[in-house]
């Protein structure tokens, strides 16, 4: 009798196990798949770092917009994000966005800017400037985002001053 019980033992240790390896599979390689992109983001426009006739300053990385007809940023207006602490770039570090151009972070290579943390999903956050102003949505990141210390968990609209969190980098926004 000892002895079948015991084997039931080692039968339900094993399939234990074997459900905990799936598991551990699973999410390590949930992020390494690439899901397509929805309806609502078809394509989203590489960054170039050079885009002509917007002035940048030194250290500034400027995204390009999409071919067609551009929005200009009011005389002198650009949105941009200042890092003040970071991982992985370095402080003071600007990124200026150019309306209705879309930016991307994340800790995939392919993204607009590129934060390579263990606390950052491979697409986490989009940047985007509209009518509005900047505007930060969180895309269902494992961490989420944070502006000001408080998760956000649909789009927001950025004033100057506000503190992006992404992963443990942090962005100051700035219009210039």
């Amino acid at each position: 009798m000892l002895q079948i019980v015991l084997l039931a033992g080692k039968f339900v240790f094993l399939i234990i196990l074997y459900l905990f390896l799936y598991r551990v599979i699973r999410s390590t390689t949930r992020e390494l798949r690439t899901a397509a992109p929805g309806p609502a983001r078809a394509s989203y426009p590489q960054a170039s770092f050079a885009a002509p006739g917007y002035p940048a300053a030194a250290g500034t990385a400027t995204l390009e917009p999409p071919a067609g007809p551009r929005t200009a940023p009011p005389a002198g207006v650009a949105w941009s994000l200042v890092v003040e602490k970071s991982p992985v770039l370095r402080p003071g570090e600007t990124f200026t966005f150019i309306p209705g151009v879309p930016a991307l972070a994340g800790r995939s290579s392919d993204m607009d800017i590129h934060l390579d943390d263990t606390f950052v999903s491979s697409k986490h956050v989009l940047f985007e400037v509209g009518a509005s102003g900047l505007m930060v949505e969180d895309l269902l990141s494992t961490n989420g985002t944070q502006v000001n210390g408080s998760d956000i968990s649909q789009p927001t609209v950025l004033s100057t001053g506000d503190r992006v969190e992404v992963g443990d980098t942090i962005f100051r926004v700035e219009v210039r």
